[in-house]
């Protein structure tokens, strides 16, 4: 009798162990995953900053000193080829910061879910660190995070 209840003790601090592991391993992924997002978002930012700024100032200076004289190559092989050019830019640059705009929102949306995944994960990990959780709890808490924040966890 003592020795099945010293094996149920055993079993169960490996179960508790390998959970434990599993929430540690979890976090790492999500937070890995965030981390990626978070760069994306950060090149967003820059081509969201760049993209209307170069368009203003190639249309800023095309209406100064003339799309011709700013692009004279491209104006000795066609007439008004330099001012064909500048407006060519702008209407590059300023659809890049369109849809880099665009995109943008969808991957801060993306970012918000991604630190409320790890934020989730943090909190569970540091209450069964501090034992503040009861396994059972901590087990149903693991579940539901990984139902609500599939795609950060896999």
């Amino acid at each position: 009798m003592a020795d099945e209840k010293k094996i149920s003790r055993q079993a169960g601090t490996q179960d508790h162990a390998a959970f434990t592991q599993s929430v540690k391993a979890t976090l790492a992924n999500a937070k890995q995953k965030a981390a990626g997002i978070r760069r994306t978002d950060s090149q967003l930012f820059f081509t969201n900053v760049i993209s209307p700024a170069a368009a203003t100032l190639i249309g800023a200076l095309a209406a100064a000193i003339g799309g011709n004289n700013m692009f004279q190559q491209a104006a000795s092989q066609a007439e008004d080829g330099g001012w064909r050019l500048a407006c060519i830019l702008v209407a590059v640059f300023g659809f890049i910061a369109t849809v880099s705009g665009v995109i943008k929102k969808q991957v801060e949306d993306r970012l918000t879910l991604g630190n409320q995944c790890v934020g989730r994960l943090l909190s569970l990990d540091t209450a069964i660190t501090t034992g503040s959780m009861s396994w059972e709890d901590a087990a149903k808490e693991y579940g539901e995070i990984l139902k609500a924040f599939s795609e950060f966890i896999g």
